[in-house]
């Protein structure tokens, strides 16, 4: 079994513009998540796609595996969706990473060190975490549970960029 984190967009019946969410679902393969996906989407299930797939197999200095007994390791896979402003840009930007720390407002303290250099900060003159969300509670009620294991040579996060439609095919 793989841990992937998926990045889906569609829209609803009154948005204007596309939307987009994330998803960390368990699966043998990218395929095997379709049906999962499809029961949480919220919008028009029609406009449901994937733009961005990639396998979590390292984050922050550590390689991250699957196994059936839980980990005893105080410290939890973190996905932290930072957000903040350009006055160039007309929308707000987002950085997206993973982190790991053993509770989720040390997980703030480090996702936040990463955007420092905007140059506008999203709420009240801060930088802001905008939703954080521990990857290790994907697990729960499945056999599986989250390993972190510290290494030097953490493999850079791999992601496919492919629009791959999952709603109804019009015609």
């Amino acid at each position: 079994m793989k841990l992937f984190a998926l990045y889906i967009g569609g829209s609803t019946e009154n948005s204007l513009i596309e939307l987009h969410d994330a998803r960390f679902i368990i699966a043998n393969d990218v395929e095997s998540t379709h049906d999962e996906l499809k029961k949480s989407w919220w919008g028009t299930p029609d406009s449901l796609h994937i733009d961005c797939v990639g396998e979590l197999t390292s984050a922050d200095g550590h390689n991250i595996h699957l196994k059936s007994t839980p980990s005893a390791d105080q410290d939890k896979l973190y996905f932290v969706n930072l957000g903040g402003y350009d006055p160039e840009d007309f929308t707000e930007l987002h950085k997206n990473i993973f982190v790991i720390a053993p509770t989720e407002s040390k997980a703030k303290v480090r996702a936040l060190k990463t955007v420092q250099h905007w140059k506008s900060p999203h709420k009240d003159y801060m930088h802001d975490v905008e939703n954080i969300f521990c990857i290790n509670d994907v697990t729960r009620g499945k056999p599986f549970h989250i390993h972190l294991e510290k290494t030097d040579s953490t493999a850079p996060f791999t992601l496919t960029c492919k629009y791959t439609p999952l709603g109804k095919k019009r015609t």
